[in-house]
């Protein structure tokens, strides 16, 4: 019944579509699902068939299939021709090849979306459900169905290399996937278009979240199952070697881009990319090459942003004060600087305002930060406060008497980087509080 009252749904949608073709695509998305398929004759007919409540108009791709898959879609369409598109590959050219197939015919249709599915059986047709509200939702955004984290009979190479994926997307482009290898999406197909994937087969999929990312285009996922218990088992044209092959150099590729100077892809204006609830500023900050985010997260833009912006951003920059404190009091010295940008990705703090303080503990500074942690470390473990002339001479000083004192040193430092910690991060709150109170009165 609720497969029924959507599919009903989305076909009021489609002809609202139909009357109002000028409109915007990001008011009014036209939708068309686009379904790659080779050597499947036997799943794709179940995959057609559920496709079917949703109501939306459908382009399969047929990649130069050997079997009967060409005479099960040509018996399909011939029950309804008008919304049932197909396109025939004379030899195969991968699934890449297959998917840009249906991109151009779906543009030249005037569709402004597509929605993917493949056809093998790996996912439920019902779940484009949840796709084309999501589509509704955020016309500007690349949605990716993702799957479960652990399906049922799912091969360990293909849950290790699901994962590996998405850690190298997320390091090429900052993009933050689930399931970077899913099959079923939707395409804004005037936002794809001049991201200049490269990538052949399999890696299509993975490269242009990446692009997308290099972009700044919003990722957005979306639940969906995931199927590999199928009956009769499942049919697969994944080449270990080949595609392995063909991920590792475009992963490679990525990665060494991502690194140079200049946007690889021309960037998509943060105003364009957002929904109306959304504000610009919050949009396509954390995504981009390596050196675009690295530049952005540790510059004065970003400390501006956050010195001036919500209650959260503060709060971060406040901390940073507190965490550079802390760092300067403690004797890690060689490693403060790694420690802060650790703690800064880790906690979303400002690392250049947290490694500028944690630098006060150079001379002269450092000197007093080092006394008052003995201090307060000798009154801690000896229960008494220190004496000047109770310090070992240097002719008898030992071993021992260092242990001593390093201990001393480094329980004092704690309690004293805590309290220095709070301390700044209580003055810098105030601080921020008061000037935002006055430039919104100002204002």
């Amino acid at each position: 019944m609720l497969d029924e009252g959507l599919g009903v749904g989305v076909h009021v949608f489609r002809i609202i579509m139909s009357i109002a073709p000028n409109s915007s695509s990001a008011a009014f998305p036209r939708m068309v699902i686009v379904s790659p398929t080779f050597n499947n004759e036997r799943d794709l007919p179940e995959m057609l068939s559920g496709i079917g409540p949703l109501r939306l108009p459908i382009i399969v791709v047929n990649d130069g299939s050997t079997d009967d898959t060409g005479r099960t879609i040509d018996a399909w369409r011939a029950e309804r021709a008008s919304d049932r598109y197909a396109i025939t590959h004379p030899t195969n050219r991968g699934k890449a090849a297959a998917l840009l197939s249906g991109f151009a015919e779906a543009r030249r249709l005037g569709f402004t979306h597509t929605l993917t599915i493949d056809s093998d059986g790996q996912h439920a047709a019902q779940d484009l459900q949840n796709l084309v509200g999501v589509t509704i939702r955020h016309p500007r955004a690349i949605i990716v169905g993702a799957r479960p984290g652990k399906i049922p009979e799912c091969p360990l190479g293909s849950f290790l290399g699901r994962r590996l994926s998405n850690h190298l997307v997320w390091l090429a482009s900052g993009v933050r996937v689930t399931d970077s290898q899913s099959g079923m999406r939707s395409y804004p197909l005037e936002l794809i278009e001049g991201l200049g994937v490269r990538a052949g087969g399999y890696a299509f999929e993975t490269e242009v979240l990446a692009r997308a990312g290099w972009a700044g285009l919003s990722v957005i996922e979306t639940p969906i199952g995931g199927l590999y218990r199928v009956p009769g088992g499942r049919i697969t044209h994944f080449r270990i070697a080949r595609d392995t092959w063909e991920a590792v150099r475009m992963h490679a590729r990525l990665i060494g881009r991502s690194l140079l100077p200049g946007n690889p892809v021309p960037r998509v204006p943060a105003a364009t990319n957002c929904d109306a609830a959304e504000r610009p500023s919050d949009v396509n900050r954390s995504i981009g090459t390596i050196l675009h985010r690295a530049l952005w997260w540790l510059g004065l833009r970003r400390l501006a942003e956050m010195a001036t912006g919500g209650r959260q951003g503060r709060v971060c920059l406040a901390a940073s004060v507190g965490v550079g404190l802390f760092m300067a009091t403690i004797p890690v010295y060689g490693i403060k600087t790694i420690a802060c940008l650790w703690l800064a990705a880790k906690f979303r703090l400002h690392p250049t305002v947290a490694i500028a303080v944690s630098s006060l503990s150079t001379p002269p500074l450092g000197f007093a930060f080092a006394f008052a942690s003995l201090f307060v470390g000798h009154a801690l473990l000896r229960g008494s406060l220190p004496k000047f002339d109770s310090l070992p001479a240097w002719s008898t000083f030992t071993l021992a008497d260092a242990r001593t004192l390093r201990t001393e040193w480094i329980a004092g430092s704690i309690v004293v980087g805590i309290v220095l910690g709070l301390l700044g991060y209580g003055l810098t709150r105030m601080l921020l509080h008061a000037r935002r109170h006055t430039a919104v009165q100002s204002g």
